[in-house]
């Protein structure tokens, strides 16, 4: 769709539904492509698809700077969370960021690549990218994207950065709940495909 301008801000809202619309992962991946100085992500829900997993080591080894804004100790969904953290190390590796977010639940749901904004209510997950019914306001502004930089500025200083050799050194119980809540997550996702092939 043509962009439309909001108080001279060109924008567009983007849709997921189910397998019938992808604008959000389309737009997501496509940006995230064509990043050149920053690419930070805030969500809720972190279990990232194998291609979104490739997009962000990629703009990491490409020089880009690479942060996730994820949940502290304060979630909703305890066992998202423990299956999302199994990723930490292999992007660690990569040079990508990751900062848990310490004083409250975080709910944000936002993408900042270089002057590209997305906002809305779609979390970066595969679930939401390829299920749910959801919506996200993209705005290509420097003003506005000087705003919602200032504004992840202020959360990653209540969060703390995971250090790769910290992680390394984690509790047993912590890798085994990212094993098992991962063993779940594995068979939900595969659950979904046979779901495709049997529509």
């Amino acid at each position: 769709a043509p962009p439309a301008a909001a108080e001279g801000m060109p924008g567009r809202v983007t849709v997921t539904s189910a397998l019938a619309r992808q604008e959000i992962k389309r737009s997501l991946y496509s940006r995230a492509r064509r990043a050149q100085q920053r690419l930070w992500v805030a969500t809720a829900y972190f279990v990232p698809s194998r291609k979104l997993l490739r997009a962000l080591k990629s703009a990491a080894h490409q020089g880009v700077d690479v942060r996730l804004l994820l949940p502290g100790p304060y979630t909703d969904h305890p066992a998202i969370r423990h299956a999302g953290r199994r990723f930490y190390s292999l992007l660690l590796r990569h040079g990508v960021r990751i900062f848990e977010y310490q004083p409250r639940f975080l709910h944000a749901k936002t993408l900042l690549c270089d002057q590209w904004v997305s906002i809305g209510s779609s979390n970066f997950d595969r679930w939401n990218l390829r299920w749910n019914l959801e919506a996200n306001q993209e705005v290509d502004d420097p003003g506005f994207a000087g705003s919602v930089r200032a504004m992840f500025e202020a959360d990653l200083k209540v969060s703390i950065e995971i250090d790769k050799e910290q992680w390394q050194r984690r509790r047993w119980i912590t890798r085994l709940r990212e094993h098992l809540w991962g063993r779940v997550d594995l068979w939900l996702e595969n659950l979904g495909r046979r779901r495709v092939k049997w529509k």
